[in-house]
This record gives structure tokens, sequence and C-alpha cells, in this order.
């Protein structure tokens, strides 16, 4: 699989993660106790899981990973959300995290569909090779 410093999706996690980071310390965390740590970790979380997907081997389980970095990152918008909502998060800080946000969710949702049709491409080529194989009656 591919090498995680590769992957450009990567890099775009670890931007989104350290806005967030930065976003989250401003947060008037008496205004939503408990979201702010929820933000910090669900951020970090999304580059932690595409690192590990590179690291997996198969196809399968790559992918599996990046739609977990995708949820994590789906994650991040909510709480994003209630914590402008709440006005526990400045205007700016919001919109910084989530133009980050949705670049990396792009990117994932993109590299996703990438590989399934890559494997759907393999599997009607190995198909395909099966049946040229078999003798005709």
């Amino acid at each position: 699989m591919p090498d995680s410093r590769r992957l450009r999706v990567l890099d775009a996690a670890e931007d989104f993660a350290a806005v967030t980071l930065l976003a989250a310390r401003s947060v008037r965390a008496h205004l939503a106790p408990g979201v702010r740590g929820q933000l910090v970790r669900a951020a970090a979380s999304v580059s932690a899981n595409i690192a590990e997907a590179s690291g997996l081997g198969t196809g399968k389980n790559f992918k599996r990973q990046l739609r977990l970095a995708l949820g994590s990152a789906n994650e991040c918008g909510s709480h994003l959300r209630i914590l402008k909502r709440a006005c526990a998060l400045d205007i700016p800080g919001y919109d910084r995290c989530e133009t980050k946000r949705v670049v990396v969710c792009k990117m994932l949702t993109s590299l996703i569909r990438r590989l399934e049709e890559e494997e759907a491409h393999s599997d009607d080529a190995s198909h395909n090779r099966r049946r040229t194989r078999e003798p005709s009656g």
C-alpha cells in the first residue's frame, strides 16, 4: 500500500488537525463541556487512521481505515457545528477548521472511490481471464 508520507490526504489531514488544535485552544469550554476534547481527539484520529491505513498491506483494510478516517472527519464537522451554535468557537476559527475539514473529506471520498473502481476493474479483468481459459463445449 502507499507510504503514508506520500499521501497528500495525510498532509491535508495533519493540517486540519493542527488548525483544529489551535482553534480548540480558544473554545470556551464552559459553554460546551467535553466537546472541545472530543473535537481534538477526532481531528487527530483522522490523520492517525490514514497513517495506519498505509501500513495494513491489503486494499480491503486500507479502504476500511480510510472510511474510519472519513467518519472521524464527519464527527469533527458535528462538533464544530455544535461549538459554533453554542458560541463557544468564534466564526473565523470555525471557518478555518471547516474549510480544512471539507478538503480532507473530499480527498478521502475521492481516494476511496478510486480504490473501489480499481478493485472493480481488477475483479472484472480476473473474471474475464477465467472465462477465456474455460474450455468451450
